[in-house]
């Protein structure tokens, strides 16, 4: 058995792996191994060890990879930079746990069992990366597993029935398949079973997605109807977006931009996130300027502006999108459902109320309520709003509803130049996929770009750079995926076979483990 300083080590080990696997490195290939060290230090252990050791995994893994979260709190919350380590800690220790409650549950219900544990890792593990990600006001599904394979287009195809947890469980099958490989071998038994297992299933799924990728591309180029779409990243720095010294600057950035990509004869113009910097509808002179901007440039306009309304007598404010038709029309607005905690509202507010007074750029923001859905050209599409692009379940709402297309609106300028503006982005590939429809995204400091609906990355910018960059998307006929209208059974599947698994191991496996 292993020793347990070797073990705290062999954890560290696979952490410090995973965080290699997401961009801006992008080494998506060591997914497939990251995870045997893990598996390896937890075998034999006390399950309070076991406990420890995915907490000591996910410390390495959360901790490095969300380094970019220090950026936003030290520049913008203005808070200590130790303080804001400390955040950053808490919160790695908040994801952390659910890693040590992955290792616990797949060490207690696999019995000591070698088969047992090969068979339960993907389940456990996709079940608590579902419910992670989905169920409280922490919800969070960034540095997901399947999303470092965004850049492997014939692996994520199976997202479109399974959504991204799809694969997220093939990638801890195989590291586990792996792990029981070189361990039975080490006991000299047979592995020829688990081999043909750890080998076939994975072939399965690329050969579909090779499969499906021919498919879409065969079709592509002679179906449906093209769109050109301009994408504006304004490139403007957060402590000049609400300086009322800046605000005709900003105005002129975004009308400059708009009025160069009109040249090309776009079917749309998009803005980032919160681009203008005026309430858009009360602030009379400036939105008067900005329909009579959509006429000039004559292209339809979708763009972020904050919206207010009294709600129970209190003024409560939305992030919002707007569209204006290329007369200057407003045809609709759309507010954001899913907010940022600490960000946009403070969740558990009685309890926390205080983050408001330290933090004075948490908002109290009001959340929408609808999926909406626009035209253009007799094409229907939806609009999300920052990172609500990071909720599988929320997005196919849009899809579900009737949307061709996905625009997706942000201002990633809060992440500064680190890794956060890349992974954000290769998170828009898997709703492209798992509802086959394409998504333009436009970022106030990039990443703006966009993605066909097999999960290719069409265009890109880069990160602040002001620039428009002009793209064509071809939209087919509404052809609902399984995803779409099902939405996540395969992760209640993983929680259910579990349960299953569990039920299984603690009436017929006899164990002399010893927790």
């Amino acid at each position: 058995m292993i020793s347990q300083r070797y073990s705290t080590f062999l954890s560290v080990v696979s952490g410090l792996i995973l965080v290699t696997i997401f961009p801006r490195l992008d080494w998506s290939i060591l997914a497939w191994t990251a995870l045997v060290p893990f598996f390896f230090a937890i075998q034999g252990k006390p399950l309070k060890n076991v406990f420890w050791l995915g907490m000591t995994l996910g410390m390495a893994f959360y901790f490095f990879g969300l380094q970019w979260v220090t950026n936003t709190i030290i520049n913008y919350g203005h808070l200590p930079v130790a303080l804001s380590y400390a955040v950053l800690a808490l919160l790695a220790a908040y994801l952390s746990f659910y890693l040590a409650l992955f290792g616990y549950l797949t060490v207690w219900l696999s019995r000591n069992n070698d088969s047992l544990f090969f068979l339960l890792a993907p389940f456990v593990w996709t079940a608590l990366e579902y419910l992670r990600s989905t169920f409280t006001p922490l919800s969070f599904s960034w540095l997901g597993l399947g999303y470092s394979q965004y850049d492997f287009l014939p692996v994520i195809q199976i997202a479109e029935f399974t959504g991204v947890y799809g694969v997220s469980w093939l990638i801890v099958f195989v590291n586990a398949g792996i792990f029981y490989i070189l361990r039975e071998k080490q006991n000299g038994r047979s592995v020829l079973k688990f081999s043909c297992a750890t080998i076939l299933i994975p072939i399965l799924c690329i050969g579909y997605g090779l499969f499906k990728l021919n498919d879409l591309r065969h079709d592509g180029a002679e179906q449906g109807t093209e769109l050109r779409i301009a994408l504006a990243q304004g490139n403007i720095p957060q402590n000049q977006k609400w300086n009322p010294g800046f605000r005709q600057q900003i105005i002129k950035t975004y009308q400059d931009l708009t009025l160069e990509s009109a040249n090309s004869h776009p079917d749309l113009v998009v803005w980032p996130e919160a681009a203008t910097p005026f309430y858009f509808g009360y602030d009379e002179i400036e939105t008067i300027r900005i329909q009579r901007l959509a006429r000039q440039a004559g292209t339809a306009l979708v763009f972020g502006s904050p919206y207010s309304e009294k709600i129970d007598d209190r003024p409560t404010v939305f992030n919002s999108a707007y569209m204006l038709t290329k007369e200057g029309d407003i045809l609709g607005r759309y507010d954001k459902m899913h907010l940022v905690p600490f960000g946009e509202y403070v969740p558990f507010r009685s309890l926390l109320f205080f983050l408001e007074k330290m933090v004075d750029t948490i908002g109290n923001f009001g959340s929408g309520t609808e999926a909406k859905i626009f035209d253009l050209k007799n094409e229907r599409f939806g609009i999300s709003i920052c990172y609500e692009i990071i909720f599988p379940d929320l997005i196919r709402q849009f899809a579900k509803n009737g949307a061709g297309f996905l625009v997706n609106i942000t201002n990633d300028a809060w992440f500064g130049k680190s890794s956060a503006p890349y992974q954000h982005m290769s998170m828009a590939v898997l709703r492209a996929v798992e509802n086959r429809m394409p998504i333009v995204r436009s970022a106030n400091t990039g990443i703006s770009g966009a993605i066909g609906r097999d999960g290719s990355i069409l265009k890109t910018t880069g990160i602040f750079e002001k620039q428009v960059l002009l793209t064509n998307i071809r939209i087919h006929p509404r052809t609902n995926t399984y995803y779409t209208l099902y939405g996540d059974v395969f992760s209640w599947l993983c929680i259910a076979v579990t349960f299953g698994l569990g039920i299984f191991s603690m009436k017929y496996i006899n164990s002399r483990f010893d927790p």
